[in-house]
């Protein structure tokens, strides 16, 4: 039994985001551990830039996006972030056991993984390693460490890693930085990402109800059938708002998919990498 933490609680009612119930899972990781069945697997690697070297954790785990979505957030608290590489190419074998490999030198603890399932409120293994340079790069490996096979490789540079600082959960601001140029609200920016990824339409509704939206626009917006045609309504309402509008709309995003929120300003920040700010991109307070 897992105890599931809601997303918001309310007087008469709870909010589970995307819960599961089904015991269907719990059987499937049994019979795979029994009989040894592949399964898909994925390999997640973090960094965190020091000033005298770059400490990476390492994890090898079954391809389950609630186990990623929680090491995502631990690792954030420490300041450590997620380098995109490729999973293993073939499905690995619950129970078994895998080696990590690097450059001679490399000194990696431990250098042998468990893949098994460990539910997302456990910890998870990892494997832990330090680089004071990276130079032309860093090339890592895992292998099954009964025959030596190779399930899995990468090639980590310099430019795979990102400053942390720039990646934090930002307390922000959505004035525009100079005010008499005209500004490009954060939530105008990134429209259409909010309109198709934005899975729990009611909670934002609610916040903006009677502030934003009136009883019209609120239950026109309910009406349709669709997430993705909610948020379409929802932003068909926008030209008639102002900024302010527009920050209670991204406040409520950020409390209801704070996940969401971060991602994009990741993005944001990348693509300001190597260019100065321009008129209409929104300063941030870290």
């Amino acid at each position: 039994m897992l105890l599931e933490k809601p997303a918001r609680v309310e007087p008469s009612y709870i909010i589970l985001e995307s819960p599961s119930f089904s015991p269907m899972g719990v059987l499937l990781r049994v019979i795979h551990a029994a009989l040894r069945i592949p399964i898909t697997s994925t390999v997640l690697l973090y960094h965190q830039p020091r000033p005298e070297e770059v400490s990476f954790h390492l994890y090898l785990i079954p391809s389950d996006c609630t186990i990623q979505k929680a090491l995502d957030d631990e690792e954030k608290k420490f300041q450590f972030v997620r380098i995109l590489k490729p999973p293993p190419l073939t499905p690995l074998f619950m129970g078994s056991r895998y080696t990590v490999c690097g450059p001679g030198k490399l000194e990696i603890i431990p250098e042998e993984l468990e893949l098994c399932y460990r539910s997302p409120g456990e910890s998870q293994l990892f494997s832990e390693f330090y680089v004071g340079h990276l130079g032309s790069g860093i090339r890592l490996q895992v292998k099954d460490k009964k025959n030596g096979t190779m399930v899995w490789e990468a090639l980590v540079k310099a430019g795979d890693l990102r400053p942390a600082v720039t990646l934090l959960p930002p307390t922000l601001t959505a004035s525009p930085p100079f005010p008499e140029a005209p500004a490009l609200h954060f939530v105008d920016r990134y429209r259409e990402q909010l309109v198709a990824r934005v899975t729990s339409v009611d909670p934002v509704l609610d916040k903006l109800y009677g502030q934003v939206l009136s009883q019209e626009q609120y239950e026109r917006v309910q009406a349709e059938a669709t997430k993705p045609s909610q948020m379409q309504k929802l932003f068909s309402f926008s030209p008639s708002w102002d900024w302010a509008c527009k920050d209670q709309l991204y406040r409520a995003l950020k409390e209801t998919h704070p996940h969401l929120i971060v991602e994009l300003w990741e993005k944001w920040g990348s693509s300001r990498d190597g260019g100065e700010m321009g008129p209409d991109e929104l300063s941030t307070e870290v």
